[in-house]
């Protein structure tokens, strides 16, 4: 009876340790893993499983799977693992993964390089068919993605693969090293790719809140190629030739304007106690959504027309954050030796930590 129970404890720990699809490699500081809407805390060697959110707070960690896919998070990140089966005997499998927030740098496995069509990485907005190559995600709290391909070294060489990015309105594919591309929304396509000049170790979460110069470039590039009705210059245009001028005066006739509709005398005291009370609503605003706010300090803000709060401030860098309007946080900013120091709301647990500097 007791070697019969043993044998049963022996085959039960086995299950439980092959249950997993991978481990925790590496791991800088707490780490959570939520499994069927519970937490646990993560240590190296820690399982994963399917199904698993992988979240990092002020740490970084790195994620090693069955099949040699390797997935490094940055700090304020959310990873999620849809679905992972692996053949070690054929070197083939399935893996499925959304990068939600942060930045997380993948580096492909057997899976990719023996069945890249069966494997799916997701951002909210784009989704990245792999061909045997490595990239890196970083994902804002709106979705918007900055893609990057990356080479993929061992040591003595490096090789680059091939990616597309794709999503409802289009996609793009990209075969050179430190090609780019930004997905703002899910009904706008991918950006064309440039390549960007950046160390490995730049690629984290400022590169959406500071995005590369050669993504800044390449959107004002298209936005110059997109003409509007305010694009036309009209001052090119000569408002008085005589015969447009008299076409003018021949349709003008003082009688068809009744003066007496005209308000001459307009209630001035009535304009000026609208503008006093939009000063104070817009003071209210202020207050309530950014407690302790200094002008002084040359942050600025504005509201969007989709609810979204964006500050700025310029100094030999230029500091953008885009944040919903509701949305609780400590923005911590160092700009050029200059701190600046930001509650958003109630403040919450968030902490948007910015160093800017030459």
């Amino acid at each position: 009876m007791l070697r019969a129970i043993t044998l049963t404890l022996v085959l039960f720990s086995q299950t439980n340790t092959w249950a997993g699809v991978g481990k925790v490699t590496e791991q800088t500081g707490p780490t959570e893993i939520v499994r069927a809407r519970q937490s646990i805390s993560s240590a190296v060697n820690t399982a994963v499983e399917m199904n698993d959110t992988i979240v990092t707070a002020r740490s970084r960690a790195e994620l090693t799977f069955e099949d040699a896919t390797k997935v490094k998070i940055t700090e304020q990140s959310k990873l999620i693992i849809d679905d992972f089966v692996y053949d070690p005997k054929s070197g083939t499998g399935k893996l499925a993964m959304k990068v939600a927030l942060g930045t997380a740098r993948y580096a492909s496995g057997q899976i990719a390089k023996n069945s890249p069509q069966q494997v799916a990485v997701k951002t909210p907005t784009a989704s990245i068919a792999v061909r045997g190559t490595d990239f890196s995600m970083t994902v804002d709290e709106l979705g918007r993605s900055l893609v990057m391909l990356l080479p993929s070294c061992d040591g003595k060489t490096c090789i680059t693969g091939q990616i597309e990015v794709s999503n409802e309105a289009g996609s793009v594919v990209m075969t050179q090293a430190y090609q780019a591309t930004l997905i703002a929304a899910v009904d706008r396509p991918p950006s064309s790719p440039v390549i960007v000049t950046i160390d490995q170790a730049n690629i984290n979460n400022m590169l959406i809140i500071s995005r590369p110069r050669e993504i800044s470039e390449e959107n004002r590039d298209n936005r110059r190629d997109s003409r509007t009705a305010l694009d036309t210059n009209l001052l090119d245009r000569d408002f008085l030739k005589p015969a447009d001028l008299g076409n003018q005066l021949d349709g003008f006739n003082r009688l068809d304007r009744n003066e007496l509709e005209d308000d001459l005398l307009p209630n001035v005291l009535d304009a000026v106690n609208a503008a006093l009370s939009a000063t104070q609503e817009a003071m209210s605003t202020t207050l309530s959504m950014l407690p302790g706010y200094d002008a002084g300090s040359g942050l600025k803000w504005r509201i969007t027309d989709s609810d979204q709060l964006v500050l700025t401030r310029y100094s030999n860098h230029v500091f953008e954050l885009t944040v919903p309007k509701e949305q609780g946080a400590i923005l911590d900013l160092q700009q050029d030796g200059i701190p600046v120091y930001q509650k958003i709301n109630s403040g919450g647990t968030t902490t948007i930590t910015v160093i800017q500097s030459q």
